[in-house]
């Protein structure tokens, strides 16, 4: 259903090995998502009000602190059907 609005390709990128700077290096994954730009006040994972820019729908399963086109996820609302199966997450970024 959610997948004929996931039209647009998102470049997600994970932490991966510090390199030998001992800095984080990132692996990044082109993914399927719907982008929506627009100020929104919301909670961040410690409870402090944030307000984020964009919010992305995604089928694919991301975490708090990963990189969604060069900004970092701070917010994931998934939504959950009857059963209990992820149907796809509502990520807010930074």
């Amino acid at each position: 259903m959610i997948r004929n609005y996931l039209n647009q390709t998102v470049i997600w990128g994970r932490a991966g090995q510090p390199n030998e700077y001992n800095e984080v290096t990132w692996a990044n994954t082109n993914i399927k998502g719907r982008k929506q730009s627009g100020f929104k006040l919301i909670r961040d994972a410690q409870g402090a009000e944030v307000v984020s820019s964009t919010m992305i729908i995604t089928e694919t399963v991301v975490s708090i602190g990963d990189l969604l086109d060069g900004d970092e996820v701070i917010v994931l609302n998934p939504a959950i059907d009857l059963n209990g199966k992820r149907l796809w997450d509502e990520v807010y970024l930074k």
